[in-house]
Order: C-alpha cells, then sequence, then structure tokens
C-alpha cells in the first residue's frame, strides 16, 4: 500500500539527510559526491536568471456567434447565424439543414470560435427556391487572403484569413479532414461549406448538386 507523507514529515526528512551528509563530509574532512546534482560554485543565487512566469492567455468567450463578415462573399450581419446538430439516417451521420433559407448553421458542438485547435464549421444554402441567393450564394467570389470577421454576441471579435476556396466534388470529399483537421499548435480555422457544381433535379421536384464549395480560414495566435 502506497503510503504519502505530509509535506512538513517530507521537509525534515529532507533536512535530516541533507545534515547527515554534511555531518559526514566534515568527519571525514571530504567533499560530498554530486553525482545527481548540477554543482556550479562560482554562480551566486543572485547571478541566476529568474525563471520567467508565462502570461496566460484569457479564456475565450463561450458564447453564441452572432455574425459572420467576408465582403468578397456578400456575407455580413444581415444573414442571422443559429445553432444546428446532425442526425442520423440510412447509418450515416448527416449535417442538419438551416432551418430557413436565410439563416447561416453553425455546428457548436464541432467547434467554438475562439478556442485553438478548434474547427469551427457553419453551413448555408447556396440558393433556395423561392428564395434566391442564399447567405453562401457568392463563396467562390471569395479569395485567399481575404479578411473574414466572426463577430460573437458579446461583442467580441476574431480576424481571419481565408486560406482556400474549393469547389470538390460529393465523390471526392473528405469529410473527416473537413470536419476534423489536423491544426499546429497556435491554430483555430473556420470552414464553410455551401452547395456547388451542377443542380441534377430530381423527378416530381428538387434535386441535389454534384459537388461542395469548401472555404477555409484560420487564425493564428503566438
Amino acid at each position: 500500500m502506497t503510503r504519502w507523507l505530509p509535506l512538513t514529515a517530507v521537509g525534515v526528512a529532507l533536512f535530516l539527510v541533507s545534515g547527515a551528509l554534511v555531518a559526514g563530509a566534515a568527519a571525514n574532512d571530504a567533499q560530498p559526491e554530486f553525482k545527481y546534482r548540477a554543482y556550479a560554485p562560482e554562480i551566486t543565487r543572485e547571478e541566476v536568471p529568474p525563471t520567467p512566469t508565462p502570461v496566460p492567455l484569457p479564456v475565450p468567450y463561450n458564447g453564441p456567434v452572432a455574425a459572420l463578415h467576408l465582403a468578397a462573399a456578400k456575407l455580413d450581419a444581415a444573414w442571422p447565424v443559429e445553432v444546428r446538430d446532425t442526425y442520423f439516417a440510412g447509418g450515416r451521420e448527416f449535417f442538419e439543414d438551416p432551418s430557413a433559407p436565410q439563416k447561416i448553421a453553425w455546428y457548436s458542438r464541432f467547434g467554438q470560435p475562439g478556442y485553438m485547435g478548434a474547427n469551427s464549421i457553419f453551413a448555408a444554402h447556396i440558393d433556395y427556391v423561392g428564395f434566391g441567393k442564399g447567405p453562401f450564394g457568392y463563396l467562390t467570389s471569395a479569395s485567399v487572403g481575404d479578411a473574414l470577421y466572426l463577430t460573437m454576441d458579446n461583442g467580441t471579435s476574431y480576424t481571419y484569413t481565408v486560406r482556400s476556396v474549393a469547389v470538390v466534388g460529393l465523390q471526392d470529399l473528405d469529410m473527416d479532414a473537413t470536419v476534423f483537421p489536423v491544426l499546429a499548435a497556435g491554430v483555430e480555422r473556420v470552414t464553410l461549406i455551401s452547395c456547388g457544381g451542377t443542380f441534377v433535379p430530381y423527378p416530381g421536384g428538387g434535386g441535389e448538386y454534384t459537388s461542395r464549395v469548401i472555404l477555409v480560414a484560420e487564425r493564428y495566435v503566438n
């Protein structure tokens, strides 16, 4: 059974061992052996530089997203953001659609803005029958290097740099890499997803796009 000594008992024990070493050294008129410790007799305590105390980063706000702003894609606060989740059908997991054509879905379970290593995922329609262009209708107009601004509902704002805008066929879409990317330390990502490519109508109404538009933007903190 493991037994734990109180801190005071440990301190006393160390003191006694140290005293025994010193006493033994004096009796034998010899220096103790320093096998397992560094010994620098010419450096005084005052000359040893202090260990810097790391400055902790503030804890990011853990609340709702209020708006996305990306001028090149005509994306602004006019398009409200809502929290959505996923659902299962036929043994597969799918993102829920936005509840209305003018809304942007944020899948908060996968990532919260402001947190390093997080990937915050948003999806919206490119267009909608009877509505016209949706919130992400102009994603492909954005370019690498554009600034994407994300505003939380408490006023906190984060700035991201667009790293890629790609139209990817459904057969080539790697959802694991899109949803769970491997991010370096100090990197945070925002991923915007919409439909793209060719629209294939279904008999009797509706249809499906053959591709997805994936926009990736990142924020770096040293």
